[in-house]
């Protein structure tokens, strides 16, 4: 059992509750976290996800067990084939091709050649469901930051900040710009954990609309002027597209030309050209 020393950063409340939801914590500190929960929204809006987060994994990873019927074939295919019961008297008997009798190098090969198949087309489909899932994640992402006390950890207009401090907490952060002689304000940074990792979040606003930029990092790759690909998914406007080191996802529940708008002035700003 371990004992909480922090609740100072977002990524030390992640790791307590995961805690928590291991049974992984002493009497006093599930204590703790009980009175947390009762009293930070936020707080328990991050438990929530992870209880639903955990019971999804357990329902598509729970194992199936083998039916009967499906046991009695296999067992019947490995016994050792009888031999031909002669023919009635009455039968008139036919001629047969010789049966084709398959060595355990064959049954070897066609099962590999079985496994490449199936495992192909689970690649195709993992690679699509990937994608999908990362924008799903990204979008609850600024969501559950929409409904915290604020949508970022540091709260400051100056990049000057914001990029100090995402460099003492990640081993590689973004570019900052300064977006409000165009009307898109820099109001903060935050962390969030994305694939199991964490990745920095700058936050932008525009009137009373918050724009979250995800950094997913992709180290040593080169910045592109390819076109940004537009989506929506939960009536979010998302627009991704790839920069130096990073890929990035600006979110929002912003019109979307106004979301265009800002991704264009934040690749000028970049040298996305």
């Amino acid at each position: 059992m371990t004992k909480p020393n922090s609740w100072s950063s977002r990524e030390q409340s992640l790791l307590l509750l995961n805690a928590y939801l291991d049974n992984e914590l002493d009497a006093a500190s599930v204590l703790d976290v009980e009175q947390r929960l009762a009293s930070d929204p936020a707080l328990r809006v991050e438990h929530e996800r992870l209880v639903q987060l955990r019971h999804a994994l357990a329902s598509q990873l729970a194992g199936e067990r083998t039916s009967d019927d499906l046991r009695r074939r296999i067992a019947a295919i490995a016994d050792t084939p009888r031999a031909p019961e002669a023919p009635p008297d009455n039968v008139v008997p036919f001629t047969k091709r010789p049966a084709r009798v398959y060595g355990w190098q064959h049954m070897a090969a066609a099962a590999a050649l079985a496994a490449v198949v199936a495992g192909v087309g689970t690649f195709g489909l993992v690679r699509e469901d990937l994608g999908s899932s990362e924008i799903a994640a990204i979008v609850t992402d600024h969501r559950r930051a929409l409904l915290a006390a604020a949508p970022f950890d540091i709260a400051s207009s100056d990049r000057h900040t914001v990029k100090p401090w995402f460099d003492s907490k990640l081993a590689l952060s973004p570019q900052v710009f300064d977006l409000s002689s165009a009307g898109f304000p820099l109001a903060g940074g935050r962390v969030e954990i994305l694939d199991g990792k964490p990745v920095p979040v700058l936050v932008y606003q525009r009137r009373a609309h918050v724009i979250s930029v995800v950094a997913a990092p992709r180290g040593g790759q080169e910045k592109t002027s390819e076109p940004s690909r537009v989506s929506t998914h939960d009536g979010y406007s998302v627009i991704e597209w790839h920069g130096r080191d990073f890929d990035y996802f600006a979110v929002s529940d912003l019109a979307e030309p106004e979301l265009v708008e800002f991704v264009q002035l934040w690749r000028q700003e970049a040298g996305d050209r």
